[in-house]
């Protein structure tokens, strides 16, 4: 007896296995369906963090350094430049093909003078998808602000 209760093998039935499985495929089928709009979201918040940040260095280069620096759009190439007055260029950047940038009040470029100051306040908009951004920089100290039209 107890040589039949030894040999008796203990482990999954095929319906017990069946279940298992077609439940990971939906958990992996859903997670799939939301990672694009999430990896969508990620990347233009990425962009405009960025975009915040070469901003801010762009006003912070020009007080330091004495210089006017500008901070030039082209769209045709998906980048934005950073140059001083010389026309030396301190940074370029490429953006994803998915994002087209628009100047509305400032046209394609935003200069700091050499006191870190905006030489002309206005918008630029940014587009990603079906979603649209303002990029607001205002006269004086040059503070920049991003909100979702």
């Amino acid at each position: 007896m107890r040589h039949l209760q030894a040999n008796k093998q203990r482990g999954f039935t095929l319906l017990e296995s069946l279940i298992v499985l077609s439940i990971v495929s939906i958990m992996s089928m859903v997670l799939l369906i939301n990672i694009t709009t999430i990896h969508k979201q990620k990347t233009i918040e990425t962009f405009l963090n960025t975009l915040h940040d070469d901003l801010l260095f762009s006003q912070q280069y020009a007080l330091v350094n004495g210089k006017t620096v500008i901070i030039l759009f082209s769209e045709s190439e998906k980048k934005y430049y950073v140059t001083h007055s010389l026309g030396v260029k301190i940074l370029a950047r490429s953006y994803p093909s998915s994002i087209s940038i628009e100047g509305a009040t400032l046209e394609n470029r935003v200069i700091y003078n050499n006191f870190g100051s905006i030489s002309k306040s206005g918008t630029i908009l940014v587009k990603h998808a079906k979603d649209t951004y303002r990029l607001v920089v205002y006269l004086g100290k040059g503070r920049v602000k991003i909100e979702k039209i």
